[in-house]
């Protein structure tokens, strides 16, 4: 049988514009070219390359406050928008043009079922052995503002059809990890104060000069957790500059010279 749904990738979302200035900076922080400047000519849409494992990345002009939100293709939008009701997602709208349903998760997380496509894999890009250091996009973190994590696993899981690989990672109750292949950005759930959102992380050999990079990219930095940086990208998202991550051999990474 067929896969029916999946995880179609990541939307970033940009209060404000203009497009060009939002795209340049995330097609600079992840290391992928702008394939799409301006999809559909009317200065909302720009799509990246393909992440690892051809996951799609869109950056999107929108009025509400910065944020990421995930899409799920599916082969029936509305058999699938069912499942997910069923699972507890709530239906929040259906524009006019009818191409897909936004839903909101019980985490607090709105997220897109979209018309299913064929998946563009990118070939891996080559690592330049000289090159100063070496950084690329390794997970998409959930941040869920829950008492308790296992409900959100659970959803996630399912709505995900990913299996969970550890529900509690580092034995705090804060972090859940669903499977990912070696090719993959790594799923993640994070436990919270904070709003629901979703956060990306960036992996480097060199954190200083990663996120100097950045910084010279137009992001500023917030403060140092644990073992990692987080930072503020120009269109309002905070992100995560963390160490080289050895459990993913499959993601290239981008070199910096």
């Amino acid at each position: 049988m067929p896969q029916r749904s999946r995880l179609a990738g990541f939307i970033i979302d940009c209060q404000g514009g203009p497009l060009a200035d939002a795209a340049r900076f995330w097609g600079g922080a992840l290391g992928l070219p702008i394939i799409e400047p301006d999809e559909g000519g009317d200065g909302r849409y720009a799509v990246l390359a393909p992440a690892a494992a051809g996951l799609h990345l869109e950056v999107q002009i929108v009025e509400h406050a910065s944020r990421l939100h995930l899409d799920i293709e599916a082969r029936d939008i509305e058999a699938e928008v069912a499942r997910l009701t069923a699972l507890g997602a709530i239906e929040i709208t259906r524009p006019a043009h009818h191409r897909w349903v936004v839903l909101q998760a019980p985490t607090g997380h709105r997220f897109c079922v979209i018309a299913w496509r064929e998946r563009e894999v990118a070939a891996p890009a080559t690592v330049a052995v000289n090159a100063k250091h070496h950084s690329a996009l390794v997970a998409f973190v959930l941040d869920c503002q829950v008492e308790n994590l296992d409900r959100a696993v659970d959803f996630w899981s399912n709505a995900l059809h990913r299996p969970v690989v550890s529900r509690d990672q580092d034995g705090d109750g804060k972090y859940a990890e669903l499977e990912t292949a070696p090719d993959e950005p790594f799923l993640l759930l994070q436990k919270v104060e904070h709003d629901p959102r979703v956060h990306l992380d960036i992996e480097t050999d060199d954190l200083d000069a990663e996120v100097a990079r950045l910084e010279a990219l137009g992001a500023r930095r917030l403060n140092f957790v644990k073992r990692w940086w987080v930072l503020q990208a120009p269109t309002g998202h905070r992100f995560c500059v963390v160490r080289q991550q050895p459990a993913k051999p499959g993601i290239a990474l981008n070199s910096w010279g």
